[in-house]
């Protein structure tokens, strides 16, 4: 009974319905094509807006331990008055070798190993490349009494500080520490101790190794520990004390360790008596710290940084390299300064900052899961959480999303009434998408092409009689001529086709729903990478169009130019005053030494999404 008197008012419905006002139906859509792009433009500065406020203490939150095992800072210590002296002898010791070859000082570590009664080897390693790099590690296992050996810790230091100093008072904690390890039986944990030698270079040579991927660069490392759980690194260049400590945390494409763990250190840093300054990077100060919005701009600052590291791919110290095996870890870096006498710490404080953060890892249950592995910090005890820093994400992608919609289903040209009988449910209009997938296949190919170019590889193989500078010279200039190249034999072929033929509206229309796909995409991956993405392409992709004058074209082209891989290595190389062969030389090691896909993501995807662009400003609109 109910059911026949839905379908009897359905069908009075249906036959009293009239066919839909073309005047109106124009109306509105004139005022969706009109109101699209001001959406898209308020969309992005709201997503702006956003990002901005999130190093706002008011917005962002207070860090906290997640997981209960941990209990930072509740041991009682050990390092004390012997230890430092033992550090001290070290360091004097240290001093002595540090500049001979690398063999020389990974025995010395190696022999002060077996002496302090730990399983110890050493590992020689050698990168392929145009210039071979060689090096000598030398690590040692606390072997736990009390457990079957399935899990690990890591305390590690290289040779080499970041900031170009050798690394003395950081292994000589180590060293004095091992033996701190050594004499004491309450253990669940093995723990690894690492020197590494060259570096980034060093550390993933060791971990190729442990973890048995086959490399042919580096020997067999034996013997072996269980799965590591945390990694703390020390780098303290020089002899002297320090003022600040800081934290280095990010890892490769965008990966960070386990909040829980920066938590621990920052936790045990503020209890040790007196407390030892923490700081997030090397940035002790900045210039509006005095004025009364000094602690947003310096939290402005720190998430800066961090982001910098991030969107690059690059690891901010060699800890982060650990990350793409699933093993948190940090890096503890001593910063000098003479503004806070009465603050320095020297080895008292390093040893026992260490220590209390080992006895808090030797509580780990199982591996870090209960905090964050998504999140931004501005501070060092404040933090982001992922479901506060997305939504710009997704608001940028939707500002593209939306405009490429209207594009293909409105066009650009004014809408008027359509003088037909046929009803507009049948009506069928014809979209040129050949064009527009043609010139994108084109670009994508392209940037195949370059890609492979680029890859270190390439220049060892083909390009050996040239130097390493020369090389990479005519690596990037020659892939600058491809793009090039394909924008101008593009920009031929369509002034040999009719006009109709290649829509510009729908190749917009593609590359802005393509750019919203990646920046959606990628922010998963890599949140910052998806944000630089978004802010780079959003507003002038939006502005981009087909130009039938010079000066528009023209205008249009600088902008692109300025806004490609080009243009941004140029600026990139501006304002930090490095030559643009030393940032390209560092991108090709990331991607060959760390497996960075920064410049994977540069010529795959990024670069031929500008040449797509490029090519559109040459296009004629038939919509």
């Amino acid at each position: 009974m109910l059911l026949n008197r839905l379908k009897e008012r359905w069908a009075a419905r249906k036959a009293n319905n009239k066919a839909i006002d073309p005047v109106k139906r124009a109306k509105v859509l004139r005022i969706t094509q009109k109101s699209v792009p001001i959406l898209s433009i308020l969309l992005f500065v709201i997503g702006i807006a956003w990002l901005l406020i999130l190093p706002y203490d008011g917005y962002n939150k207070r860090t906290y331990i997640s997981e209960n095992a941990l209990l930072p800072g509740q041991a009682n210590l050990d390092y004390g008055f012997n230890d430092i002296r033992t550090a001290e002898d070290y360091r004097d010791k240290l001093m002595d070798i540090q500049d001979k070859d690398s063999e020389t000082r990974a025995k010395f570590i190696h022999q002060e190993f077996r002496r302090t009664g730990f399983v110890s080897t050493i590992q020689q390693f050698e990168v392929k490349g145009r210039e071979p790099k060689k090096g000598v590690n030398a690590f040692a296992i606390n072997r736990a009494p009390r457990s079957d050996g399935k899990e690990a810790l890591v305390l590690s230091a290289s040779w080499k500080s970041r900031t170009g100093e050798y690394n003395t008072n950081g292994i000589a904690s180590l060293l004095s520490l091992a033996k701190l390890f050594k004499r004491n039986v309450y253990w669940a944990k093995d723990v690894i101790l690492l020197v590494t030698d060259e570096g980034t270079w060093g550390t993933q040579a060791w971990l190729d190794a442990y973890h048995g991927t086959t490399d042919e660069s580096a020997s067999v490392v034996m013997p072996r520990s269980g799965a590591v759980q945390g990694v703390v690194n020390l780098d303290f260049p020089g002899t002297q004390d320090y003022e600040t400590m800081g934290i280095f945390f990010e890892g490769v494409n965008g990966q960070l360790p386990n909040l829980d763990l920066i938590n621990t250190i920052v936790a045990v840093a503020t209890r040790t008596h007196p407390p030892i300054r923490i700081t997030l990077h090397d940035t002790v100060k900045h210039p509006f710290e005095h004025h009364a919005y000094g602690n947003y701009v310096g939290s402005l600052n720190h998430m800066l940084q961090s982001m910098k590291y991030l969107v690059l791919g690059h690891p901010s110290s060699d800890s982060g390299l650990y990350l793409r095996y699933t093993i948190d870890a940090v890096t503890i870096h001593g910063i000098v300064g003479s503004e806070h006498l009465g603050q320095l710490y020297g080895f008292n404080r390093i040893g026992r900052l260490v220590e209390s953060t080992f006895r808090s890892l030797n509580n780990l249950l199982e591996h870090f899961h209960q905090s964050f592995f998504f999140y931004l910090l501005p501070q060092p005890a404040r933090y982001v959480s992922i479901s506060q820093y997305m939504p710009p994400v997704i608001l940028f992608a939707c500002a593209l999303i939306f405009q490429s919609l209207a594009l293909y289903y409105l066009g650009t040209k004014p809408i008027e009434p359509e003088k037909t009988d046929v009803s507009t449910a049948y009506s069928v209009g014809k979209r040129h998408t050949l064009f527009a997938f043609t010139v994108l296949i084109i670009s994508h190919v392209a940037g195949i092409v370059i890609f492979n170019l680029m890859q270190p590889s390439f220049g060892w193989k083909y390009l050996g009689q040239f130097t390493e500078t020369e090389a990479i010279t005519i690596q990037y200039t020659t892939s600058s001529v491809i793009a090039l190249s394909t924008v101008v034999l593009c920009v031929i072929w369509i002034s040999t086709q009719p006009a109709v033929e290649h829509d510009g509206t729908i190749l917009k229309s593609l590359c802005l729903a393509a750019s919203a796909l990646v920046i959606a995409t990628v922010s998963l991956l890599n949140f910052t990478l998806g944000i630089a993405t978004a802010i780079l392409t959003v507003i002038p992709y939006s502005f981009i169009r087909p130009s039938s004058h010079a000066i528009g074209k023209c205008v249009q082209s600088v902008v692109l130019l300025g806004l490609s891989p080009m243009g941004l290595l140029y600026v990139f190389s501006l304002t930090s005053g490095l030559p643009q062969v030393d940032i390209l030389s560092t991108l090709m090691l990331d991607y060959q030494i760390v497996r960075s896909w920064f410049l994977t993501f540069c010529c795959t995807v990024y670069w031929p999404m500008n040449m797509a662009m490029l090519i559109l400003v040459f296009t004629q609109s038939s919509s």
